[in-house]
């Protein structure tokens, strides 16, 4: 049978040489070639007596027009050419048989998959998401401004949220991205000059002004003359920050600080920025602070009108387990002697101010308002305090206002738009604009209803990618090309999830993008850009779903051990280990199994890896029978698979084959009841898993399931290799005592039942073998992350069609050493990316 699927899935993609129009009668091949497979091996289980309204296969037409037919008949070929159907237990086609059905289904299939892409498109346009949307108004304007909380959550197919079939455009949508477009443009209009601000506090001060300190005191935190000494996370931020800032900018923060503790030893401070409650606070920055004479430590950060710069630490630890007065506790903590911040630093006004308001000088809105109307402006005192400006704030005075609105709408219109503009819509969004000054409008408003109109349009939310050819020439085996500007668009929201730059734009307006040597010269480009960041963080973080890594607390009963820095250090980990990867064109079977690691002290502590000092990552050459090795083993992956307090196999099993080996499981039936670990310990998870496969509903997919979900039960939910479950109630085996563990008592539970079978009868013991299975099949490990860059790259679900170039692209992986960034080249270079 093995060598009967090979032979199929290695001929498949030469059968479509000579397709079939799809104007033909498909009847009579189809009745010849797959019905007699279909009456004899598959219509006793999906027929009408078993499946009801169900998967039926005995009148299912060969309409392959039809997109969901088309969809179901390529399950059945999947299950075909895998060997999974007919099931092992029944009776097998013979060779010729199953090749014969499974050949015609692959060619008709593609052909009919290809047609449709040459008619419409994989993708004729898709909504930016949330994401997309915030970062091409930031980098589009020059500001930091918050919009993605402002807009509907994006849903998800195939694992990301850019994917143009489930961005749908609502009446809300509209709304709301009209509400994010005026928040947008408002932002960068500065309603008052820079006002110097200056203050310098001492961590007497700041306690003082922090709160009710005496009820911190004595717990984890002390004074020592003026300066505040802190052991764990000050549980109100206004402990140790400055004071609030009054004007929006970039300001310099000097802190006199050192770490102290008996071991000599550095201690990583967290830098956040905290807005009086309004927000949740927000981590910044994590630094190592040296241990010894307090030193002054500077920091540039941008500030909003009443933010405050907070030093924290993220540890938790309190003084009541210690049992003796905090001034004996000699555990690493900080020592702050003063914050000084000082600002508003960098030009005024603003960059983003002249992106939308270029040579239009600023004025107070009295004074505007006044020379508007052709009277004498208000006489403005030289110095105005805060309150003062906010009852009369700066505004745009343009003394031409219809000549410097149509300058600056039609500056502004080809960059929105990512695209060369014509001149009938240039002059709509002037004439709107022109309209309102007849109204009466300010200046500010008009522009501001014209700004909001392009940034709320369709031109600009959707990226609409029109082909470069007037049409595909028929049996033709590419699609309709993309024009530069829009593959400039698809390479930019690609790698960088914000709009193209001036340098893509501008290759794009000669011409000359889509050549393969100026293609590639680019990504290598964008690959070193600083915005290349926004690659790993988006794709790695739905990839690997590292978007979840704070959707669980892990229980302080049993994961004492589990603190603020340890979460912080989680997907930093796998966010380098992916950028090593990609950098160095290592190979992608490293994403299963490696030698080495990305990690910081606190994350080594916690693998138990000796030698790693400093919370700066680093790479570091995994010790013998360490377990470690490749994503599976991070902490930020073995946490988003668990719920905080309990492993699943189910949920971590489902997840390695959705994310690593891409062959993800159907749905469970949906009167199946879910698994629930028995909290008695009267059962083990694998014995209520083992009666979950005796339902025959469950077994087929369980059978892929569980084995790589029992690989991986030896970590518990925080990532730490275990060889016994935690209890947080009494055992007979009593309390356990771990090296270094200063978290609640817990019990010791039952040993983990590791170790299994895959579906194909292949033992292991533990992850260690598992990961050695899965290194047999590189192929697979390619074709999958083939397949999730083609999906993320080009906002499109995989097709029939696009199986040939996956299938193209892991043929020249395979001879380059699979690699990762060899990979990125392909997919960039590929029919699937280069076509509409």
């Amino acid at each position: 049978m093995t060598r009967i699927t090979s032979s199929l899935v290695l001929a498949g993609f030469f059968l479509f040489q000579t397709p079939i129009a799809l104007g033909q009668d498909l009847s009579a091949s189809f009745k010849a070639k797959v019905m007699p497979l279909i009456v004899e091996h598959c219509v006793d289980c999906h027929g009408p007596e078993v499946q009801k309204a169900k998967l039926r296969l005995d009148n299912l037409q060969p309409n392959l027009r039809d997109e969901r037919t088309l969809a179901v008949w390529a399950g059945v070929y999947d299950k075909l050419v895998s060997g999974e159907m007919p099931p092992k237990k029944r009776e097998r086609p013979a060779k010729d048989e199953l090749q014969a059905a499974a050949s015609w289904l692959n060619k008709e299939l593609h052909t009919a998959s290809l047609d449709r892409q040459q008619k419409q498109g994989r993708v004729v346009l898709r909504r930016l998401n949330g994401t997309e949307y915030e970062n091409t108004i930031r980098d589009l304007l020059g500001t930091g401004v918050k919009l993605k909380e402002m807009l509907p959550e994006d849903n998800s197919v195939a694992g990301f949220d850019n994917v143009a079939a489930v961005l749908d455009v609502s009446a809300t949508h509209q709304l709301l991205y009209q509400e994010a477009a005026e928040k947008a443009v408002a932002y960068v209009v500065p309603p008052h000059p820079p006002i110097p601000f200056s203050d310098m506090r001492t961590g007497k001060e700041m306690s003082e002004k922090g709160g009710n300190f005496r009820q911190t005191l004595t717990r984890s935190c002390m004074l020592k003359g003026d300066s505040l000494v802190f052991f764990s996370k000050l549980p109100r931020y206004g402990l140790c920050s400055s004071a609030p800032v009054p004007t929006a900018g970039r300001y310099k923060v000097q802190i006199s600080i050192a770490a102290v503790g008996a071991e000599n030893k550095a201690v990583p401070a967290a830098f956040l920025t905290v807005d009086g409650g309004r927000e949740d606070p927000v981590l910044r920055e994590m630094r190592d602070i040296a241990p010894g004479k307090p030193t002054v430590v500077e920091v540039e950060i941008d500030l909003e009108r009443r933010q405050a710069f907070v030093v924290n630490l993220l540890a938790h630890w309190d003084i009541r387990a210690f049992k003796k007065p905090i001034e004996e506790y000699t555990g690493p903590g900080l020592i702050v002697d003063w914050i000084r911040i000082e600002g508003p630093i960098g030009v005024w006004p603003p960059k983003s101010y002249e992106t939308l308001f270029a040579d239009v000088p600023l004025k107070p809105r009295s004074v505007a308002k006044a020379e508007a109307e052709g009277k004498a402006p208000p006489k403005i005192p030289v110095v105005r305090s805060e309150f003062a400006w906010n009852a009369d704030p700066l505004v745009p005075a343009s003394a031409k206002p219809k000549e410097d609105a149509e300058r600056l709408i039609r500056a502004f219109l080809p960059r929105a738009f990512r695209r060369p503009v014509s001149e009938e819509l240039q002059k709509h969004y002037v004439t709107r604009v022109h309209e309102k000054l007849d109204k009466g409008y300010t200046f500010l408003d008009a522009m501001t209803y014209g700004y909001k109109a392009i940034l709320s349009s369709p031109h600009f939310l959707l990226i609409i990618e029109p082909g470069g050819m007037a049409g595909a020439v028929k049996n033709d085996l590419t699609s309709p090309k993309l024009d530069d500007y829009a593959l400039a668009s698809r390479l930019s929201y690609f790698l960088w999830s914000t709009l193209p730059d001036a340098e893509l734009l501008e290759l794009a307006k000669k011409g000359e993008l889509a050549k393969p040597a100026v293609l590639r010269a680019q990504v290598e480009r964008m690959l070193t850009s600083p915005k290349s960041k926004r690659f790993t963080e988006n794709f790695v973080g739905q990839w690997l779903e590292l978007r979840k890594i704070d959707a669980t607390i892990p229980d302080p009963h049993l994961y004492g051990d589990f603190d603020g820095t340890l979460l912080w250090a989680m997907p930093r980990e796998t966010q380098h280990f992916f950028e090593e990867v990609l950098n160095n064109d290592l190979s992608l079977v490293e994403f299963v199994d490696s030698n080495w690691s990305m990690l910081n002290e606190r994350l080594a502590k916690h693998y138990g890896i000796p030698g790693v000092v400093g919370n700066d990552f680093r790479k570091v050459q995994l010790p013998a029978g360490s377990h470690r090795g490749g994503v599976m083993t991070h902490a930020s992956v073995l946490k988003v698979t668990a719920d905080g307090t309990r492993t699943s196999p189910v949920l971590r099993g489902k997840w390695v084959l959705e994310r690593i080996i891409g062959k993800p499981p159907a749905a469970p039936p949906p009167d199946i009841p879910s698994i629930e670990p028995d909290i008695r310990g009267a059962t083990t998870i694998r014995q209520q898993l083992d009666k979950h496969r005796n339902i025959a509903a469950c077994a087929s997919c369980h059978v892929h399931i569980d084995p790589p979900g029992f690989a991986l039960e030896n970590f518990d939910p925080i990532g730490g290799w275990r060889d016994f479950y935690r209890a947080a109630t009494r055992t007979p085996k009593g309390i356990v005592n771990l090296p270094g563990y200063t978290g609640r008592a817990f019990f010791r539970g039952p040993d983990v039942e590791n170790g299994g079978e895959t579906h194909d009868g292949r033992k292991f013991q533990n992850i260690d073998d598992y990961k050695k299975l899965l290194l047999a099949d590189k192929d697979q490990l390619a074709r999958n992350l083939t397949e999730k860059l083609l999906v993320y790259s080009t906002g499109a679900d995989i097709q029939f069609a696009d199986r040939e170039v996956v299938e193209q692209i892991v043929t020249t992986l395979r001879g380059k050493n699979y690699g990762f960034r060899t990979l990125v080249h392909e997919v960039v270079q590929s029919r699937v990316f280069l076509n509409k």
